[in-house]
């Protein structure tokens, strides 16, 4: 990651002093912004998707500088050949342009894709991943899940007092049964993945409905990678929770 920011930095530089003369213009004569696209310096796809599930990838990066601003990625799958691409694309606006980098993170929403191994491209297929769809044996007993996991809302990672870094789940609890089994922590490459598993009270039926609050410590891997990685997080409602965050290079934990 390293080897492209300076090169990123330069092409901020070039883009500032020309971007007064990059937009179009409106009939009256106003300059508008024009839709181009940037590219990431890191793709993260998650591991043990299957086919009942709502895909994601995360694409990490740098917008040029602050005549940049985000929008959607454009997304193409083909199911044939198991393919997907990805382009993020922002608006160039006029300038004049601060020179620093413009840190972004994106969630790509994917969707359900069948069983198979798919190759994830972005950057014009330069930057490339493989994600792993496997086949849905859920049991049933838990809904679409092999598990039924907490209605987590939010994630946060940072480092404690004995230097290791912590990820900090929060949300709701809607009956005063739901409380937590384990979390169980799935560490690969740059991702790590969280199921955080609830006790099951299925067939208790003193439980009441109540909304409460939650957050939920949880030690991450001590072999995490120097840079930025991803922690996932299943959550109740069938969708994921996504988090990029930095690892220091003199980490020791």
């Amino acid at each position: 990651m390293k080897s492209k920011i300076p090169s990123l930095i330069a092409a901020a530089s070039l883009s500032s002093g020309i971007a007064g003369s990059a937009g179009a213009q409106d009939p009256g004569h106003r300059e508008i912004a024009d839709l181009v696209p940037v590219e990431a310096i890191d793709l993260f796809v998650p591991n043990g998707f299957d086919s009942n599930d709502e895909i994601v990838v995360v694409i990490d990066g740098y917008l040029p500088n602050s005549c940049y601003r985000l929008t959607r990625p454009e997304l193409s799958v083909d199911h044939d050949k198991h393919e997907i691409k990805i382009t993020q694309m922002a608006r160039k606006f006029p300038g004049p342009c601060l020179v620093p980098l413009v840190p972004f993170t994106n969630i790509v929403q994917i969707g359900a894709l069948e069983q198979g191994t798919y190759r994830v491209t972005t950057n014009k297929g330069l930057l490339a991943a493989t994600l792993g769809v496997a086949e849905d044996t859920s049991s049933g007993n838990y809904g679409p899940d092999d598990f039924l996991y907490a209605p987590v809302d939010s994630v946060s990672v940072s480092k404690n007092t004995d230097g290791r870094y912590e990820a900090r789940l929060a949300g709701r609890f809607t009956n005063d049964c739901m409380e937590f089994d384990e979390v169980r922590v799935l560490h690969k490459g740059r991702v790590i993945e969280l199921l955080p598993i609830l006790k099951d009270h299925a067939t208790d039926s003193t439980c009441q409905p109540v909304e409460k609050a939650f957050t939920k410590k949880v030690l991450m891997p001590v072999e995490l990678s120097a840079g930025r990685n991803l922690v996932h997080i299943r959550s109740l409602n069938g969708a994921s929770v996504n988090s990029v965050f930095s690892v220091s290079p003199s980490f020791q934990p």
